[in-house]
């Protein structure tokens, strides 16, 4: 059914393995230290360092990220049916955040964590898109766009310094959020996500990490069936390796994938 409807190979593999949730990425198949694989950038970043580096923290891998300045985003094509799956839940950390960063500015637009979601473009090749971050200084619950051509809907999601250093697990409504931003339903195809750790509005810095991202149906939401899954980074971080394999209480969903 997923190669009938030209969708990713991550959607196929949920449906042989019987799972209804598709694992977008979790980094599980690239290599500590290099760029993530699958994964690309834009042509006017070619020359520029990429401030991202798959990491492994306890048994698991994760997406690290540290901007000085580059503001690369990190592109990967994945199709997946919006409807379908319309859930997403992800985990993230961010350990260091711009000073200011106020994403509703172009002076001071820097985020510690961002993630895109893009669900189509026009035909001039402008993507319809969603950016979910972590501000430095807006409240969570914003959602706000820039007031300049083609910049995306932004929906933040976590805020300030309260949980700097700690893994936050997010999950968020696809189709909610789309009739928000653009009053309308979105194609039933997905292009792909981003990701996109920045500093360089603000002239700083900014450092954070990316985790398991995930796309669900909504049953799953409906029957409690989605728990935060980030916990077992957080205990691998603070040494407790004990469980860090595994999530507490009864997440069907299973846990991070360990390293292989």
């Amino acid at each position: 059914k997923a190669i009938e409807r030209e969708m990713s190979f991550e959607v196929l593999r949920s449906e042989l393995e019987g799972r209804d949730y598709v694992v977008v990425d979790d980094f599980s198949n690239s290599s500590p230290g290099e760029l993530p694989k699958g994964w690309r950038w834009r042509k006017r970043d070619e020359k520029k360092d990429k401030p991202y580096e798959v990491q492994v923290q306890g048994n698991h891998h994760v997406l690290a990220a540290r901007d000085t300045g580059k503001s690369v985003i990190l592109l990967k094509s994945s199709h997946w049916d919006p409807h379908e799956f319309p859930i997403m839940t992800w985990c993230w950390r961010a350990d260091t955040l711009p000073p200011g960063g106020d994403e509703r500015f172009g002076h001071t637009n820097d985020s510690a964590a961002g993630l895109y979601i893009i669900f189509s473009q026009n035909w001039l090749g402008l993507p319809r898109q969603i950016k979910y971050v972590w501000s430095t200084t807006l409240p969570e619950g914003t959602m706000e766009r820039r007031k300049k051509w083609a910049r995306p809907y932004f929906f933040v999601e976590e805020s300030g310094y309260e949980h700097r250093g700690e893994w936050r697990f997010e999950m968020v409504d696809l189709i909610e959020n789309y009739q928000r931003a653009y009053n309308g339903r979105p194609k039933n195809r997905t292009l792909g996500i981003g990701v996109l750790t920045d500093a360089n509005s603000t002239d700083s810095s900014a450092e954070a990490s990316y985790a398991d991202i995930r796309v669900w149906p909504r049953r799953a939401l409906q029957e409690k069936r989605i728990v935060d899954h980030c916990q077992c980074l957080n205990a691998a971080k603070n040494g407790q390796s004990k469980d860090a394999g595994t999530v507490s209480g009864s997440d069907t969903s299973g846990p991070l994938r360990t390293v292989r």
